[in-house]
């Protein structure tokens, strides 16, 4: 009985200790670089070049190796600016800096479906 008790103590425990993580990496989003996010990048986003940007439509193509990707804008959707190549931190930017040639990455809310745009990163140069 006290091992089952012991075991259950440990599971709540570790099962706490990670909602800090997730939280915290929702916060300090903005200032993660391109391709680094840590359980995001090569996971939940993809990472190419602005090949179009509908503004009334609320849509961003994306081009990839892979070809292009199409998302969908929300009001939820958060726009970075990644400035690390200015050796500068990361804020937080607008639709007009969603501007064709330039590198993003964009985060999609549901890795299934891969419609919507969580947040989209752009590489400041």
């Amino acid at each position: 009985m006290k091992r089952i008790s012991l075991i259950t103590i440990c599971a709540a425990f570790f099962t706490l200790s990670l909602v800090p993580f997730t939280h915290g990496q929702k916060a300090t989003e903005q200032f993660i670089p391109i391709g680094k996010s840590p359980g995001v990048s090569a996971k939940n986003s993809i990472i190419g070049e602005i090949d179009q940007f509908d503004e009334a439509g609320r849509t961003i193509t994306v081009s990839t190796p892979s070809g292009k990707h199409t998302f969908k804008m929300t009001d939820q959707t958060k726009i970075y600016l990644d400035r690390t190549k200015l050796n500068q931190g990361g804020i937080k930017g607008s639709t007009a800096d969603l501007q064709k040639g330039r590198r993003v990455e964009v985060k999609y809310k549901d890795p299934e479906n891969k419609a919507n745009a969580d947040w989209i990163k752009v590489e400041i140069t």
